[in-house]
């Protein structure tokens, strides 16, 4: 069987509903039971605990319920990420730095992908006595996320340091906002473009208030 790791924070959902399985496909009860359990919402951890079954039981039963195509992980927003791994059952005490190290973990959660792209240029932060807010130049220029995540993780100095900055900022976002404009997972392919001037300012001021940064200009993109 794979090595795949099976993270007790994981969410899973169903990627074949039941009158799509096969007729001849067949399963050992706890594999059958974690697959009607799995809902989108609950933890590997959470589920593991209401069917009573060992750590290791279970996920040798979610992992074949994966290389089989049965189920797959469910994206999260870092909200939701958070509850995660607050239902994962760890009763280690961590500070915040340790917690928040732990939820950068599972890459594939809070990794944002990139293809290649031409190298951003930063220019000179605006001195400490600037309080003007970065604000597109026209209608035509968005925030662009992807630069905004890119100059994170290039300021964070590595990728996993650069994760975690990413989330320290998103979870201060109002997430009525984040859902207004269709943002429910830091996890996607295609750059996303904030349009509502309301989200864009609260992101720019979470990340000057987190990471101590001012947005530059070169995150405001033309967009047709």
């Amino acid at each position: 069987m794979s090595a795949r790791a099976i993270f007790p924070e994981t969410v899973y959902r169903r990627r074949r509903e039941p009158n799509q399985l096969p007729s001849d496909l067949k399963l050992i009860a706890l594999e059958w039971a974690l697959y009607f359990a799995v809902t989108g919402i609950h933890t590997a951890a959470e589920l593991g605990r209401q069917l009573r079954a060992e750590a290791a039981d279970r996920d040798d039963a979610l992992r074949r319920l994966v290389l089989l195509g049965l189920i797959e992980e469910q994206a999260l927003s870092a909200a939701e990420y958070v509850r995660a791994l607050a239902a994962a059952g760890d009763r280690e005490e961590k500070t915040l730095r340790e917690f928040l190290i732990g939820a950068s973990q599972p890459p594939v959660k809070l990794s944002v992908p990139r293809p290649p792209a031409p190298p951003l240029e930063f220019r000179r932060l605006p001195s400490p006595d600037d309080r003007k807010e970065n604000r597109p130049m026209s209608h035509s220029r968005k925030l662009s996320l992807r630069a905004l995540m890119n100059l994170i993780e290039t300021q964070a100095g590595s990728r996993e340091a650069g994760q975690i900055d990413i989330y320290r900022v998103f979870v201060r976002v109002d997430t009525t906002l984040l859902k207004r404009s269709g943002i429910e997972t830091l996890r996607f392919t295609e750059d996303r473009f904030v349009s509502d001037p309301e989200l864009e300012q609260a992101i720019v001021r979470s990340v000057k208030r987190t990471l101590g940064l001012e947005c530059p200009e070169t995150l405001w993109v033309d967009v047709a």
